[in-house]
């Protein structure tokens, strides 16, 4: 990649961020890119104005000078139509921030005597028992309290403050795992307590995963999500990766090492040093006697000053102001749903649902086919279920992304999902029809009912008998897989129970796997028998098996009667909701609550509600 450049200009700040920008857009991380391209066009100008660099000091730059401004805006012009591809204003969606505040300045000068006769004076009134952590207050550990007490003052404190939103929920998860409590320092120092910090080497959340050893510890990434932002999930994967260290190395200060440099790197270094002729083989290794990368060398001894100060900020200056947790209701979304159509739901404004989701990296909830689980603001849960009981889902657009392979082309993509060229290279924002193999596509796919609605629109163009003819032939099916249930194949193409019971002669809820149904109100003729050969010929026509017999009346019955004819009984089960038992029998939440005369929308399990039969 360096060629045209001479060693010493790579070591230009410009070069280095151009770098850190070819290497995330080969990653397809395009909001990385973009930022260190802004940061590479700033330090360009920057040096253009620096005598350090100037023509008549270094005459070997006039190629750079005259070259770089052309690769950027180059770089540029690729990654502004992927950002804009993710949706308007993908930085409202998408937002990372880059502050590496918490390891800068790893050259500070020593301490003079009076620094250290200050620092000193008020460590030796300390007992140390009240730390979690081992602590030894030497040189290094006193550099950088000083440093973070002063030249970092503003960092520390506006960690602190935001230290106050999390620990809560920090304390709980490693209390129930027993572990020290002060590892929660080890954020401060990785983020200063920021979800969306974002390094250069790709580390993201208040522990800074990178993506393999996020997915390791079962942070999930992918085109739509980022569970390293999840701060819950993410704790828990942070302490279950220093416990698994510390089991190693039976040291907690040599834990955090490796959880900054790897535990590759300590093991070396632990090796190196029982390897030298002068080591005491009767001695443990401790982690001050390793010789380990730069900044591990100052990692560790400013965790164990952020503990410090944390324990005692006002000695050190410190305003902290206490910052209550967000507090929160949870959902389960299935469909593709629009972020801003969850805020109204829930009575909110869209920021507030990003806030509380920011391992989204999109506009709207992902497919997951066991749906997601949304967190709204506290309070809101029964007013937003009754919300989206009333919204239409037909105008949602579904959404699935496609990693362009070898060979692939656009024509031959808009066929595998059915959608036209058209419309794939409007949602991506191309220009023309040339893609990249490794380039990730966002395909607009129409919900079911949107689908259906445009099969009999352009029906209403044909004649009369035409139009009927298709209708008979069009009626979409399904055939029925292990696991499946009324209820989730309702979700899956956004119709009810009583309606695919309706359509297919169904009494009760009984299915088995290899059973076809209408999953779409067909035709007056074909209404009875959905396994018919006209139906099974279009949908299994490659199967070549034996065609089924349709369902036979179940011999089980899921509900029990009441005394009053038209009604039946169902029992809530454990985690049921009363939208999850409106959907199952295709009824509203506001009919079930008149029907048992409730006064709220809260059940229990065991709790038996009447459902008027809609048979």
């Amino acid at each position: 990649m360096s060629d045209w450049v001479s060693p010493e200009e790579e070591l230009r700040e410009s070069w280095q961020q151009y770098q850190f920008a070819l290497q995330a857009m080969e990653d397809e991380d395009w909001l990385v890119a973009r930022h260190h391209l802004d940061l590479a066009l700033k330090k360009l100008v920057e040096e253009n104005y620096d005598p350090v660099y100037s023509i008549q000091a270094r005459p070997q730059d006039s190629l750079y000078r005259r070259d770089m401004p052309h690769k950027l805006i180059a770089a540029l012009d690729e990654v502004y139509p992927q950002i804009l591809a993710m949706g308007e204003d993908a930085s409202v969606y998408v937002r990372y921030e880059f502050d590496d505040a918490g390891l800068e300045n790893l050259d500070e000068p020593p301490l003079d005597s009076a620094e250290r006769e200050e620092i000193e004076s008020f460590l030796d009134t300390l007992n140390r028992a009240e730390f979690t952590l081992p602590i030894e207050f030497n040189e290094r550990v006193m550099q950088e309290i000083q440093y973070m007490s002063t030249r970092a003052h503003d960092f520390t404190e506006a960690s602190l403050s935001r230290k106050t939103a999390f620990e809560e929920m920090i304390y709980a998860k490693i209390d129930s795992m027993g572990m020290p409590r002060d590892l929660i320092f080890l954020s401060l120092v990785e983020s200063g307590y920021k979800i969306k910090a974002y390094s250069r080497a790709k580390a993201a959340g208040l522990w800074q995963f990178i993506p393999s050893t996020g997915k390791r510890y079962g942070l999930y990434q992918d085109f739509w999500m980022d569970m390293r932002r999840n701060p819950e999930q993410s704790t828990v994967a942070a302490m279950r990766y220093l416990q698994r260290l510390h089991d190693e190395f039976g040291d907690w200060l040599m834990a955090m090492a490796a959880y900054n440099c790897g535990e590759g790197c300590v093991r070396r270094r632990i090796r190196e040093v029982k390897e030298d002729t002068l080591w005491d083989s009767t001695k443990t290794v401790s982690y001050w006697d390793l010789k380990l990368p730069k900044e591990t060398m100052h990692y560790v001894p400013r965790i164990l000053a952020a503990m410090t100060i944390g324990h005692y900020p006002e000695h050190y200056g410190m305003d902290v102001e206490k910052r209550e947790p967000a507090a929160f209701d949870t959902v389960t979304v299935v469909e593709f749903m629009p972020l801003d159509q969850v805020a109204k739901a829930a009575g909110v404004d869209t920021k507030t649902i990003q806030e509380l989701n920011l391992e989204l990296n999109r506009w709207c909830t992902p497919p997951k086919e066991n749906g997601y689980v949304m967190r709204i603001p506290e309070g809101t849960r029964d007013s937003f279920l009754v919300a989206y009981e009333k919204m239409d889902k037909k105008s949602w657009s579904r959404w699935q992304y496609h990693k362009v392979k070898s060979g692939e082309n656009l024509g031959k993509i808009s066929r595998k999902y059915g959608v036209s060229v058209k419309d794939i290279q409007s949602a991506n924002h191309l220009k023309n029809t040339r893609i990249r193999r490794g380039q990730t596509l966002m395909i607009p796919l129409p919900s079911s009912a949107y689908a259906s609605n445009s099969s009999k629109n352009s029906a209403q163009t044909k004649s009369s008998k035409s139009s009927d003819t298709s209708k008979k032939s069009s009626a979409r099916t399904y055939k029925v897989k292990s696991g499946d249930n009324l209820g989730s194949i309702g979700r899956k193409f956004g119709v009810s129970v009583s309606q695919l019971q309706k359509w297919n002669g169904i009494e009760g809820s009984a299915i088995r796997a290899g059973q076809v149904l209408y999953v779409e109100k067909p035709a007056e003729k074909s209404a009875e028998k959905p396994a018919e050969k006209t139906v099974e010929k279009s949908v299994e026509k490659a199967e070549e098996k034996p065609q089924e017999k349709p369902a036979q009346k179940p011999v089980q019955k899921p509900v029990e009667k009441s005394a009053e004819s038209n009604f039946i009984k169902h029992t809530v089960q454990s985690g049921e909701s009363l939208w999850d038992i409106s959907r199952a029998y295709g009824v509203t939440i506001e009919q079930i609550v008149e029907w048992n005369k409730k006064k709220s929308t809260k059940v229990k399990a065991g709790e038996v509600l009447k459902i008027q039969s809609n048979r």
